[in-house]
């Protein structure tokens, strides 16, 4: 008998399976180290957030640090967020296309405005998509509970942005109560005192679009606060007597 086999026996065959022992590709990998890193990185989202809001944009301001701090912390966000997200989302690829024109655009004079309506359109984008990952969660971590304060912070952020592009088409839409120039760094302070319903009255939105977005922070912080972030914590407190 002929040790070779024919061609058409060879067709006949069943396709050969992988052997049991190879290991996982490192695209596999990759997506199995960014499942396990989303709820992790909500966490460190918070943490960055906070570093930058109440002790980056204060001392770059009052220049005790130098001012590349202030972007690098703005370029930090996003791309920690890139890992938050679902690896399916549409925004991941969007927050990678734009970190480098956001930052060309505000870097160039006549460009700064279209930086920032760039850079709020991602931050809008990404405060949807990571508030659909916290709240639509049906057991709650502790990471995820950190997530919701992320969104809620978001929004001061985000506010913020609105902010400085109504003050760069209207440069008088703010006044302070001192009647002295804006101080850079004063309308992140003027969207959380607005989103806590703080009002502390130094800062004033004169402009009636300004007034209007001031008014739609204030209550937006409100029914955050009285209904997204009360039904994370009563899911956190159920999945925990549920463990």
């Amino acid at each position: 008998m002929n040790p070779v086999m024919d061609w058409k026996d060879k067709e006949a065959m069943p396709p050969a399976t992988p052997s049991l022992g190879a290991g996982p590709t490192w695209r596999t990998r990759l997506a199995e180290w960014q499942d396990a890193a989303r709820d992790p990185a909500l966490s460190v989202l918070l943490g960055v957030q906070v570093v930058f809001i109440f002790l980056i944009e204060p001392l770059v301001n009052t220049e005790a640090l130098p001012r590349w701090l202030l972007e690098f912390f703005q370029l930090l966000m996003p791309l920690v967020s890139f890992v938050v997200l679902p690896r399916r989302s549409k925004v991941r690829p969007l927050i990678l296309l734009t970190a480098g024109p956001i930052l060309a655009l505000e870097l160039i004079e006549n460009g700064v405005f279209a930086g920032l309506l760039l850079r709020l359109f991602v931050t809008v984008a990404i405060t949807i998509l990571v508030a659909r990952a916290v709240f639509r969660a049906e057991t709650v971590t502790t990471h995820q509970l950190l997530g919701a304060v992320v969104v809620y912070l978001n929004l001061a952020l985000l506010f913020m942005g609105i902010f400085s592009a109504i003050r760069h088409a209207v440069p008088s839409a703010f006044e302070t109560f001192t009647h002295q120039p804006l101080k850079p760094g004063e309308l992140l302070y003027f969207s959380i005192t607005t989103l806590t319903s703080t009002g502390y009255g130094d800062l004033l939105p004169v402009h009636p679009l300004a007034r209007s977005m001031a008014n739609l922070e204030a209550v937006s912080g409100q029914l955050f606060l009285a209904t997204f972030l009360a039904r994370v914590v009563t899911l956190h407190g159920k999945s925990r007597r549920e463990a």
